[in-house]
């Protein structure tokens, strides 16, 4: 509690300190600084220069400046900033006039044009601002026909893996956007692979807390990482598309046929495609078909509509391995499950958005309507503790129709500068699977280990979960202080968030005969209603300046959790209060340091799951059984960050820290229970209980040298964890220990980019429960990837992979990747192309994956064609201008 009183100590503090507010306005002066793509500089310094004083200040991030308390007179305006043309001119601040507004500046690129040759400054490759890190691609090789993704991979920390997903220090990008705004669909691995390389002026990768956020300054959470593209002048707008053909080995084929239309706004796009040449587990055959508009109703109000139709026919054979701890000793189960799926989604949604200075307004709806149709069997084997064999024959069909709508809306107040924000959220969504199963179970001797019972079992169970959420969320901020101090800015921000989630669960079992009758089974079936409330009232101080930024603040967080059952009397009703302090700091210690951290705390509710008191029999070798007494959980994370970067030489350091605490964790309880032949049934029980945390760290460096030709990498981390489970009542601690270090080389030069790297990652787990082994795995991996360029139209592709695994429970092979392609260009403006690759030449890939839950092990391996050779080709379409 003292925490929490010398929080709140400080705070008002603060308040009644800083409430003081000077009358005596004179002149305030305020400005814009953009580029020529019309989006805000950030960072850039700004000077007026009288012949009394000379005051300097910097650009937000939006790109906005200002100053205050000016006198009548003239003075000069002069800008500057790195990468760009200086701009000065003579203003005249005119008596009278307390708000004077200078038109919006715009700054070119630092070159110089002489007889079409183009001089260029010294090319800065990397500076980091506040909440962003910025690329700029002139420091990078481009070649004439690469996209934003080849761009990409020569960044340093920024790693685009095999399904096209790209991370940034370690966070995935979640979306794209095009000079500052929004860009069709906003998906990342659609438009990276689109957009050309060529066009790209600068590379801006943000930390992101949404567009009320960047309207009203009141950030809260843990932001997302997004991918801002800020184009070359000549290039905002335009068309671009292609399609490809293409067909191979195996019965691999392709057709892809996309095409964009860009007018600032107004975008147009279609997007088609079908084959089988994906990478996933299993054997993929797909078809996809989105279209998307965005274009202004008004002045301020722009409309925007996406949608989206896929299917995707899935089949797979995995072969699993899990061991889980018990107080009697360890159970194995080793699989193979064989699965044939077809799935098809529908996704819409439609938005309107209307911003000016002072209002922001958004609505939206969206959609998704998916159906699953399934047949698998699962021949799996237990051993240890207990000894059976279980042969499940499943059909299953899965129909998931969701719907949900927000609004939002955030108003500034010139008079006062306050700020008030209101945000609404509703949805509903209802999933129906419904499941035959035929379970075919052969019995043990626990003594003799040999066969004493054969089963039938034939369910059909229909299993019905409608949820409903509701999110209403309200903020108001009020500046502290003198409203004309343009180097700190103070501000007291009130929020109060109220979120609901209600869920109506029916659960129905039914056995058939071998006559095929059916028979009601009550004991396995349930109708369950629950809801769960949390309110979320929060005072927050926020101190801004030039270096430093802090917000410091308490939560209140009451909770309530009940639940009724269909035909029981007992009720469920949890309630529960949680206060949490809340702190973000962020200290500019100069161009090339920065440090930030913030903790956060949340409740989160017990799933349907996990709640309901009936046994879920789908699964005969461990059956679920919920607990409804459970309570919600609190989530205490903590995060501290530090980036140095040097503009001069593109050199690099990140480090984080991390940290979660959790009251109240839901865990499993195991219990292993006679089933009257000299063996156990597995059951998996749910409790709350505390003890549970994680911590780790992790860092990246790169430092390139011989002017930038060859960039050295070192990335690593660090990761413990503390798992609390139950084996039948008896507490069991699980510590898991993750270290990962690579190291790699880049090279980047007109004719060659070349990435090497060589990595090594160890994972151990250990237990309490005596007898239980600790499981650890070891893996090595050598990686090479490079892209050759033969005079200006032909391109060889060679990467490689050597990975040496070691402690998977499944067959694990040690294989040599070799991936090659080869592909040509033509014609004089490069549209047509033809490519010939071949993946996995030794056909020697496999899938492997490991996964901790609590007191459970799994390694699973799951089939995939890797070797094939595919010819593709491929008509390019794109028409840029300014």
């Amino acid at each position: 509690m003292k925490l929490y009183k010398t929080t709140f100590l400080f705070i008002f503090l603060n308040v009644f300190i800083h409430l003081s507010v000077n009358a005596q306005v004179r002149i305030k002066l305020t400005g814009m600084v953009r580029d020529t793509t019309n989006a805000g500089i950030p960072g850039t310094n700004v000077r007026l220069i009288s012949d009394r004083d000379t005051l300097s200040t910097n650009t937000d991030t939006n790109g906005g400046y200002s100053f205050s308390n000016l006198k009548n007179g003239t003075a000069t305006l002069l800008i500057r900033g790195i990468g760009y043309q200086s701009y000065s001119t003579v203003l005249t601040l005119k008596e009278g006039t307390p708000d004077q507004n200078v038109p919006a500046v715009t700054l070119k690129s630092a070159t110089l044009q002489l007889n079409e040759v183009i001089i260029k400054g010294n090319v800065v490759p990397m500076r980091v601002m506040k909440d962003t890190v910025e690329f700029n691609a002139d420091a990078y090789a481009v070649h004439e026909n690469d996209k934003i993704d080849d761009l990409l991979k020569q960044l340093p920390g920024v790693e685009i893996d095999k399904d096209g997903n790209v991370t940034s220090a370690g966070k995935t990008l979640t979306k794209i956007r095009v000079n500052g705004k929004d860009f069709f669909t906003g998906d990342v691995k659609e438009f990276i692979s689109k957009l050309p390389a060529g066009t790209v002026a600068r590379l801006q990768f943000i930390d992101d807390y949404g567009d009320k956020a960047n309207f009203t300054g009141i950030k809260t959470g843990e932001p997302q990482k997004i991918l801002n593209v800020v184009l070359k002048s000549d290039r905002n707008n335009g068309s671009f598309g292609s399609v490809t053909a293409s067909g191979g080995t195996n019965k691999r084929y392709g057709l892809n046929a996309n095409d964009y239309i860009w007018r600032d706004v107004k975008q147009i796009g279609f997007n088609g495609s079908a084959g089988n040449t994906n990478t996933g587990a299993g054997i993929n055959t797909n078809a996809n078909f989105g279209t998307s508009y965005r274009d202004k109703l008004a002045e301020k109000l722009i409309i925007s509509g996406n949608y989206n139709y896929g299917y995707n026919k899935n089949e797979s054979i995995q072969e699993s391995s899990v061991e889980t701890a018990s107080s009697r000793g360890t159970l194995y189960n080793k699989s193979v499950n064989s699965n044939s799926s077809k799935n098809n989604t529908h996704n819409f949604d439609m938005s309107l958005e209307s911003t000016d200075e002072t209002n922001y307004i958004r609505g939206g709806i969206r959609g998704v309507i998916q159906g699953t149709n399934s047949i698998s069997e699962t021949d799996s084997k237990q051993t240890g503790v207990t000894k059976r064999d279980l042969n499940t024959q499943r059909m299953g069909n899965q129909r998931n129709p969701n719907l949900n709508a927000d609004f939002s809306m955030a108003r500034k107040f010139k008079k006062t500068g306050s700020v008030f924000s209101l945000g609404i959220f509703a949805g509903s969504g209802l999933t129906s699977n419904r499941t035959d199963l035929n379970n075919q179970i052969k019995y043990y001797d626990a003594v003799t280990g040999l066969p004493v019972k054969d089963s039938l079992l034939n369910q059909l169970v229909d299993e019905r979960n409608r949820t409903t959420n509701v999110t209403a969320n309200l903020t108001f901020t009020e500046p502290l202080g003198k409203k004309t101090d343009t180097l700190v800015k103070k501000n007291l921000d009130f929020s109060y968030l109220f979120t609901l989630n209600h869920t109506n669960n029916g659960l129905d079992t039914k056995n058939r005969d071998l006559m095929g009758n059916i028979q009601d089974v009550d004991s396995l079936s349930n109708t369950y209603t629950s809801s769960f409330t949390k309110h979320i009232i929060g005072i927050n101080y926020r101190y801004e300046t030039k270096k430093f930024n802090y917000v410091l603040g308490i939560n209140g967080q009451p909770t309530l959790l009940t639940g009724s059952y269909e035909g029981r009397t007992d009720k469920v009703y949890r309630a529960g209060f949680n206060v949490s302090p809340i702190a973000r700091f962020n200290y500019t210690l100069s161009s090339k340091n920065q440090f930030n951290a913030f903790y956060t705390g949340n409740s989160v509710e017990p799933n349907f799951n996990q709640l309901q008191p009936v046994k879920d029999t789908r699964n005969l070798q461990n059956v679920i059984v919920g607990n409804p007494k459970l309570k919600a959980a609190f989530n205490h994370l903590i995060n501290l960050n530090y980036n140095h970067s040097n503009p001069k030489d593109g050199s690099n350091l990140q480090v984080g820290i991390r940290g979660a605490v959790t009251q109240n964790q839901v865990v499993s309880n195991t219990v292993l229970k006679d089933d009257g032949l000299g063996g156990y049934n597995q059951e998996t029980h749910y409790l709350n209980t505390n003890g549970n945390y994680n911590f780790g760290t992790n860092y990246y460096w790169s430092l390139p040298f011989a002017k930038r030709k060859f960039t050295f990498e070192l990335v690593g981390g660090v990761n413990y964890n503390r798992r609390i489970s139950f084996a039948e009542q008896v507490k069991n601690i699980g510590e898991g220990i993750n270290i990962n270090q690579r190291t790699g080389l880049r090279m980047n030069r007109k004719w060659i980019i070349l990435h090497t790297s060589a990595s090594y990652s160890y994972n151990s787990n250990v237990f309490s429960i005596p007898g239980f082994e600790s499981n650890k795995i070891q893996t090595w991996a050598f990686n090479m990837d490079s892209r050759v360029f033969i005079l200006k139209s032909l391109i060889l592709g060679l990467n490689a992979g050597k990975t040496i695994n070691k402690g998977f429970s499944v067959a694990a092979t040690n294989p040599f990747i070799i991936n090659g392609s080869i592909e040509k260009f033509f014609f004089k403006n490069k549209q047509l192309s033809v490519k010939l690759e071949g993946n996995d030449f030794l056909n020697q890939g496999n899938n492997l994956s490991r996964s901790v839950v609590d007191n459970t092990t799994t390694d699973s391996r799951t089939n995939q064609i890797t070797r094939y050779f595919l010819l593709s080709l491929t008509w390019n379409l794109q028409n840029f201008g300014g």
